[in-house]
């Protein structure tokens, strides 16, 4: 390696010249081959991204149902879970028909999250998009959470 300012031969490890004191700036070459593969990339996912805008405006007026099913039923099975209902009577909150509807309502919203899955994925491979997928990921992860939570009270009674 040498000094841009002086041209002295200096060490790989240096922070500055030995003979003129310049700092050492180290620069990353890159060929035109790799400039041209990273424009090519660039370019496509741009392209990709404003196709799949464009078949989103085209067909906007397509729904998924079973998003917004499977989000109530979650959420149901949610508070009916985490709410201290045996504030409003004596074990309500414990009782096994309690349980047993938490369960229900947790299977429920697993059904929905499952629709919803599928409907996307007829959806992607129509169109190419699918609707509020980080919406389904989200529930179906409380689903199942609420599931195990539900069994877990369920057999442990």
């Amino acid at each position: 390696m040498y000094c841009r300012k002086c041209g002295a031969e200096i060490k790989e490890t240096s922070k500055f010249c030995d003979n003129c004191g310049c700092e050492v700036v180290k620069v990353k070459q890159v060929s035109y081959a790799e400039k041209y593969n990273e424009n090519k990339k660039k370019s496509k996912n741009q392209a990709q991204s404003n196709k799949e805008q464009e078949r989103m405006m085209k067909h906007k007026d397509e729904k998924n149902p079973y998003i917004a099913a499977s989000l109530f039923a979650t959420v149901v099975a949610i508070v009916l879970a985490m709410f201290p209902w045996n504030l409003l009577g004596s074990g309500i909150g414990t009782s096994l028909p309690m349980r047993i509807a938490v369960v229900v309502f947790a299977l429920l919203a697993d059904y929905h999250v499952t629709k919803a899955k599928q409907v996307n994925n007829l959806i992607f491979s129509k169109y190419g998009f699918r609707i509020k997928s980080n919406v389904v990921s989200m529930v179906n992860v409380l689903s199942v959470f609420v599931t195990i939570m539900g069994m877990f009270a369920l057999f442990t009674y």
